[in-house]
C-alpha cells in the first residue's frame, strides 16, 4: 500500500478529531479574547514597507532554490534506477508493466516513457481518488499508455497472463492479505514475466506485528518474508538487484512466473523428497541414547523428529529460525506423535535453557541463516564437550552469497564448512548424500582425537538394532570404532574403499560373520533379543 493510501485514511481520522476535540476548544479562547478586549489584541501593523516575511496579495510565494535543485536530483535519480531496472529484465517499447501501489505516478511516468505509445502501464490503487488523479495526471500528460486500475487489498484487478513487470515499490509491508494479492499478481504476470518488490528492511523481521496492523501503518517487513510468501505462492526467486534502487537502504528483489507452472500456491523449485526410512538410520546414535537433542528443522526433513527422538532419553527442542517465521507465533507442524516445545530465535541467539545437549541437527535448514554466527555461537556453548552438529541441506552448484543461499533456499557444502570452522567446531564425517540433491555432514565441538572413547557416539556396539550387514552399510562412513560384549574396543579407519564389507559364510540361527576389508577385522554378530549383539571383532590373519 502506497503512503498516499495510508495518508486518506490519516487525513479522515484528523479531521474527525479536529472537528471534536480542537474546535470547540478554539471557539471558547476566541470568545475569551473578545471578552478582554484590547489587552489580548494584536498589535497593530506598523505603517510603510511591508517586512521581509511579508507575502503580497495575489503573489507567489517564494522557492528555495536549493531545496528544488534537491528534489530535481532525487526525482532525476530515482527515474534512472526505474529506468536501470526495466533494462536489467528487457523490458522496452510495446512492454506492459503494473505499477501497484502507484501513489501519485512517479514511477508510473518513467515506466510510461520506457514501454512507449505501443506499450501499456497500469496505474494501480485501491482508492477511488488516487485513481481519478492518477486518470487525470495521465491525460495531461498525454500518456494514453497508461490506465489507471483501482484493485483491493486483496486483489490488483489486473487483466489475467497480460504484464510483463509487475513492480511494488515500499507497498509490500503494508499487505494485510499477502496470499491472496500474491496469487492476484501471479495470474496477471506472463508466463516468463517478472514480479519486484523495492522495501525495506534488509534480512529478518524486526517488527513482529500482525499482518492485519500493516494495512495503515508503516510497520516495515524483511526480505526474508518477502521471499518466503513469493516462493510458496508460485514465484521463483531470480536475484537481488540493489543497484538499480536509488536508495541505499532498501532491498530489492527480483522474482519471476515460471512458464511450466500452471497454477499459483506452491513453490516452484521445492526441494526433492526424502526416503526418510533410508536416512534415518544413518542419523540415529551408535552407541548411547541422544541427551537433549536440539532440531532445526523444515518442510519433510522434520519427519526425522521421530526416530531420533525415539532414540533420546529426554526431550529435546524445536528451534524455529525467525529466517523462517512470518509472525511471531508461527510454528511448523510437528510430525504426527511428536511433542516437543519450540522456542523461536530472537537475532540468532536461540534462548535455550542451561541444559546441555549432545546434539543439534539442521534438516533442510541451514542455508537460511542470516544470524549464523550468532546462532552458532550461543549453540556451542550448550553443546556437550563430546557433542556433534549434523548438517543435512540442499547443495548448490555454484557459489552464493549468504543472501542468495538464503533466497535460492541451496547451499554449497564448502560455505557450510567455512562458516562451522569460524564457528569453532571441526568436522568430522562426510556422509553419502540423504537424495540427489542434498549433502550431509557432520560436525563436532573439539578434534575427532580429543573424543573420549567412553563419550563417543560413533563407537557402536554391543548391541544393534538392525541386521548386521544393513547397519555397517548405513554406519560404516562414520563409525570411529567398535565395543564388543566384552568390552574391548577396537579402532576403526574410515574407509576409502566403496566396497568395504563382506559377508563370511551363511547367515545361521546363531548368527553371522563380515569382514572389514579397510581394517582387516572379522565380526561376529549374535542374534539377541532386541536385534544383534557383536560378540567378537578380532584382526584377520593373512589367510582370511
Amino acid at each position: 500500500m502506497s503512503g498516499d493510501r495510508l495518508g486518506v485514511r490519516k487525513r479522515a481520522a484528523c479531521d474527525r478529531w479536529w472537528m471534536g476535540c480542537v474546535w470547540p476548544g478554539m471557539l471558547l479562547f476566541l470568545l475569551s479574547l473578545a471578552a478582554c478586549g484590547p489587552a489580548f489584541s494584536a498589535p497593530a501593523e506598523k505603517k510603510g514597507k511591508p517586512g521581509p516575511s511579508a507575502v503580497p496579495a495575489g503573489a507567489k510565494p517564494k522557492v528555495d532554490p536549493a531545496a528544488a535543485k534537491a528534489a530535481a536530483q532525487k526525482a532525476k535519480k530515482r527515474a534512472e534506477a526505474v529506468s536501470r531496472l526495466a533494462a536489467r529484465l528487457g523490458l522496452g517499447k510495446g512492454g506492459v508493466v503494473a505499477d501497484i501501489g502507484a501513489g501519485s505516478g512517479p514511477d508510473t511516468w518513467v515506466f510510461a516513457e520506457v514501454v512507449g505509445p505501443t506499450g501499456k502501464v497500469y496505474a494501480e490503487e485501491i482508492t477511488e481518488r488516487l485513481v481519478k488523479s492518477l486518470q487525470g495526471e495521465a491525460q495531461k500528460r498525454k500518456l494514453p499508455q497508461v490506465r489507471a486500475v483501482q484493485g483491493r487489498d486483496d486483489d490488483p484487478a489486473l487483466p489475467r497472463d497480460t504484464v510483463d513487470l509487475a513492480y511494488m515499490r515500499f507497498v509490500y509491508h503494508h499487505m494485510s492479505k499477502p496470499r491472496e494479492m500474491l496469487r492476484g499478481i501471479w495470474r496477471a504476470i506472463k508466463p516468463g514475466g517478472f514480479f519486484v518488490v523495492v522495501d525495506k528492511h534488509r534480512g529478518t523481521l524486526r517488527d513482529w506485528v500482525p499482518r492485519e496492523q500493516r494495512k495503515d501503518k508503516h510497520f516495515w517487513l524483511a526480505e526474508t518474508t518477502v521471499v518466503r510468501e513469493a516462493r510458496e505462492e508460485g514465484f521463483a526467486f531470480v536475484a537481488c538487484a540493489e543497484d538499480c534502487c536509488d536508495e541505499p537502504e532498501p532491498f530489492v528483489l527480483v522474482f519471476q512466473r515460471p512458464t511450466d507452472l500452471k497454477a499459483p500456491g506452491r513453490d516452484p523449485d521445492s526441494f526433492r523428497p526424502l526416503p526418510i526410512k533410508d536416512i534415518a538410520p544413518q542419523l540415529l546414535p551408535l552407541g548411547d541414547r541422544y541427551q537433549h537433542p536440539v532440531f532445526v528443522a523444515l518442510g519433510e526433513a522434520r519427519q526425522l523428529m521421530q526416530p531420533i527422538l525415539q532414540r533420546s532419553s529426554r526431550k529435546g527442542v524445536d528451534l524455529v529460525l525467525e529466517e523462517w517465521a512470518t509472525q511471531k507465533e508461527e510454528r511448523p507442524p510437528l510430525p504426527p506423535g511428536v511433542s516437543l516445545p519450540s522456542v523461536l530465535t530472537d537475532q540468532g541467539d536461540p534462548r535455550l535453557g542451561p541444559e546441555p545437549t549432545s546434539v543439534v541437527f539442521f534438516l533442510d535448514a541451514y542455508h537460511l541463516l542470516f544470524h549464523g554466527k550468532t546462532l552458532l555461537g550461543k549453540l556451542r556453548e550448550r553443546l556437550a564437550p563430546n557433542g556433534c552438529v549434523y548438517v543435512l541441506d540442499r547443495e548448490a552448484k555454484g557459489p552464493l552469497s549468504r543472501r542468495e543461499a538464503s533466497h535460492r533456499r541451496r547451499i554449497q557444502p564448502e560455505t557450510v564448512k567455512q562458516e562451522m570452522s569460524a564457528a569453532g567446531f571441526f568436522l568430522w564425517f562426510e556422509g553419502p548424500r540423504p537424495a540427489e540433491d542434498r549433502f550431509l555432514l557432520v560436525f563436532g565441538k573439539v578434534q575427532p582425537g580429543d573424543v573420549r572413547p567412553e563419550a563417543d557416539l560413533f563407537i557402536g556396539g554391543p548391541r544393534i538394532s538392525h541386521p548386521p550387514g544393513d547397519w555397517l552399510k548405513d554406519n560404516l562412513w562414520r563409525l570411529r570404532g567398535l565395543r564388543t560384549a566384552n568390552g574391548k574396543l577396537v579402532r576403526l579407519t574410515r574407509p576409502a574403499d566403496p566396497k568395504p564389507i563382506e559377508r563370511v559364510g551363511e547367515i545361521t540361527s546363531g548368527g553371522e560373520k563380515w569382514r572389514l576389508s579397510v581394517d582387516r577385522l572379522l565380526l561376529s554378530f549374535q542374534k539377541a533379543d532386541e536385534g544383534f549383539l557383536l560378540s567378537e571383532a578380532r584382526a584377520l590373519e593373512a589367510t582370511d
